[in-house]
């Protein structure tokens, strides 16, 4: 009788910690981290002042947790569904889903982007984890510059590295701009050009 109570133990915490998560995900993209305290995420949720402290100790692990369970979504719901093939249609296809992530989940997008900004002051705790959450996004454009080099697909004389960097550059700032003013940015026409401009600017010119 014990392990079938345990499985439902742990069944439900992890349904109360999603509910914690989920609360502070709300809460942040509205007022951000420096304005959200535990006791008010505790209470967003449903549950006691006390118990977010009680799961995740600190404001700050809460919110590295909060990051996890964002990346982990984005790779399960985003980009799970990404077409096998590497170089430049892969990764074109790569950028299309990011703007696709972020008109399904503005509101998950809006909280990571205001992380990410008070990272840079008010939590620098989380910096290092934001740093390498979005390091993986570059690696990934990376990988299919260098497949697509490698294709003859992408301008052999381009440095990866620098060129993974710029696109999701891009994709930032057009994604930032959406969220400070969605009134007047369509982010569906803005995607398109944000195509063609990767396809202009890395596609290698056939040979004559």
């Amino acid at each position: 009788m014990n392990a079938p109570l345990r499985r439902t133990q742990l069944a439900r915490r992890t349904a109360s910690d999603g509910r914690l998560l989920a609360a502070a995900l709300r809460l942040v993209a509205r007022g951000g981290s420096a304005g959200t305290s535990l006791a008010s995420i505790g209470l967003e949720a449903g549950f006691s002042r006390g118990l977010p402290a009680e799961r995740f100790g600190s404001k700050a692990a809460l919110l590295l947790a909060l990051i996890d369970a964002m990346e982990a979504w984005a790779e399960d719901n985003v980009f799970a569904g990404m077409p096998a093939e590497s170089g430049l249609d892969g990764l074109l296809a790569r950028v299309e889903a990011h703007f696709r992530g972020c008109m399904d989940g503005p509101e998950a997008v809006g909280a990571l982007y205001i992380l990410s900004m008070e990272s840079l002051t008010v939590v620098p705790e989380l910096r290092p984890r934001l740093a390498a959450y979005f390091q993986g996004y570059r690696r990934a454009f990376e990988h299919h510059i260098r497949s697509g080099q490698a294709k003859g697909e992408i301008r052999a004389e381009l440095d990866p590295a620098v060129e993974a960097t710029v696109v999701l550059g891009m994709i930032r700032g057009l994604v930032t701009q959406w969220l400070l003013d969605r009134e007047s940015i369509d982010l569906q026409r803005a995607t398109r050009a944000a195509l063609e401009a990767c396809r202009r600017s890395l596609r290698a010119e056939p040979p004559r």
